[in-house]
């Protein structure tokens, strides 16, 4: 048991970090949704607070990182940046096709007197799916990738 969760230890704790990222990504989404911030503005500054939350926690436990100065930290950081500026596009993307094009925003769900957006809801998570699946190949492919003794 010990063997196999040292070999999936990295996937394991993408998955949570991964899933903690979404929490957070959600909870900012609706807190601007909840005062009335169109989802467009309010997607982009979930992204800011889910980022910069993703990148402390891929860093130092995900994929451990142990790049140290200044300019290997500051491209390491470019690069998280600029592939979750991808995800961002996607997500922008998957939100402008559920909200706008399939009318998503319109479905809701009465529940406990309160009337949810559960179409809005479920565009969000379907983009969440996709933009976590595409981080982790970014991050282990490209970003936080391990050091191969050549490229020492």
């Amino acid at each position: 048991m010990k063997k196999l969760l040292k070999k999936y230890k990295e996937v394991i704790l993408y998955i949570i970090f991964g899933a903690l990222t979404t929490l957070v990504n959600f909870i900012v989404y609706f807190g601007c949704k909840a005062v009335h911030v169109p989802y467009q503005p309010a997607t982009v500054v979930a992204w800011i607070a889910a980022v910069t939350f993703a990148y402390v926690t891929n860093r130092i436990w995900v994929f451990e990182s142990k790049n140290r100065g200044a300019k290997a930290v500051f491209k390491e950081v470019v690069l998280f940046v600029g592939a979750r500026l991808f995800s961002l596009v996607l997500e922008l993307i998957i939100m402008y096709i559920g909200m706008d094009l399939l009318s998503a925003g319109e479905h809701t769900i009465d529940l406990l007197g309160k009337t949810l957006p559960l179409g809005e809801f479920i565009t969000k998570t379907v983009a969440q799916i996709v933009i976590i699946i595409s981080n982790y190949i970014f991050s282990k492919l490209i970003i936080f990738r391990k050091k191969r003794e050549k490229d020492e």
